[in-house]
């Protein structure tokens, strides 16, 4: 290349390029780099490499790799000066036979560039902590019970939504083995197993027990943090249907109730028919008969009476609205829908 091509060269590239001796004092410094330090071409010629940095610190870089440059070592480093930053290159310069003579360097100004990346790394760090702090504030607060654990079945974190679910501190939950609160062992079991073989667990309905000694109804969702095919903890969401589970509870209960109600009808109204038969037998055979059965006739009349006392109170309980969904395995005699639908019996003629 020309001489006037790579002074052109220089004067137009944010580089600097110098030659030191082997005192380390320049003797050649040029570059359009220099303007962004206030320098010349040339102006640090004659001044000592250590007097220009402003140290005689043996550890300092720059120091350091042109001292290795004497000694035959090329190195390429990242140089922080006065507030620029710069991608170097120093080598040992070499005199042909005369051996090594001194440093040869360049340096390119890559501040702008050094600037962009620490402005994405301090982004990139930002983005990350809002991240974090995003989920932390989320597990935290969310309104629902939130846990992980561990590989071995320890409660590696919990919510307060979690904690108050069950009624227990901090340090009376977190470290101890998820087990020792559940109710049925092998559910919390089975739900380990299933999470350990990369499995997702949705909506398991499981019974944990409160610090209270209460039982709780949970469903619990969860699946498993994985890296580099290690179980790191699970990610277990705890929803409290124990409100749910009592109203069903009491549903079926007023169901049952109510069933029973039916029954109950039912029963009197078959019992009333034959009841009335009995009741129409026992007249007959008063009138036909001497004084010698009337103590027998009362006590048949009063036990009537008694059955009689039973069907009305059982039908005083059993004003519930029949039940919709009616047993379809119901015993004939006890289908109340059946035998009203069946014709009266003759209770005169059975008398008769």
């Amino acid at each position: 290349m020309k001489e006037i091509d790579f002074r052109l060269l220089l004067e137009q590239l944010p580089a600097i390029v110098w030659a030191t001796d082997r005192d380390l004092r320049f003797v050649y410094s040029r570059g359009a780099g220099l303007a962004a330090l206030g320098l010349g071409a040339d102006e640090v010629v004659g001044l000592s490499l250590s007097d220009h940095l402003g140290t005689r610190d043996p550890d300092d870089p720059t120091l350091a790799v042109h001292r290795a440059a004497l000694g035959g070592v090329a190195t390429v480093y990242e140089l922080h000066h006065e507030g620029r930053v710069y991608q170097a290159h120093v080598e040992p310069w070499r005199a042909g036979n005369d051996g090594i003579a001194g440093v040869l360097g360049v340096a390119l100004d890559i501040t702008g560039r050094a600037r962009a990346e620490a402005a994405l790394l301090e982004s990139e760090r930002t983005l990350a902590e809002f991240f974090e702090n995003a989920e932390a504030e989320f597990f935290e607060n969310a309104a629902m019970g939130l846990h992980w654990i561990g590989p071995d079945g320890t409660i590696l974190r919990a919510n307060q939504a979690e904690l108050d679910l069950l009624g227990h501190g901090r340090e009376e939950y977190v470290g101890h083995h998820i087990a020792e609160f559940h109710v049925d062992p092998e559910a919390i079991t089975e739900i380990l197993t299933r999470l350990g073989r990369g499995e997702t667990v949705d909506a398991w309905e499981a019974r944990m027990r409160a610090r209270d000694g209460s039982i709780k109804d949970v469903l619990i969702s969860s699946n498993a943090l994985w890296e580099d095919g290690r179980f790191v903890h699970t990610r277990c969401f705890t929803r409290d249907i124990t409100d749910r589970r009592r109203m069903e509870e009491a549903r079926r209960q007023a169901e049952l109730l109510q069933h029973v109600a039916s029954l109950a009808h039912a029963a009197a109204h078959e019992i009333n028919n034959p009841l009335a038969v009995i009741y129409g037998q026992i007249d007959l055979i008063a009138r036909m008969t001497g004084p010698e059965t009337k103590p027998r006739i009362d006590a048949c009349r009063e036990a009537i009476a008694r059955v009689a006392d039973i069907l009305d109170r059982m039908n005083s309980l059993a004003r519930l609205q029949l039940s919709q969904d009616w047993p379809a395995d119901l015993p004939p005699m006890l289908d109340l829908r059946a035998s009203s639908a069946a014709p009266a019996r003759d209770n005169g003629s059975a008398a008769g």
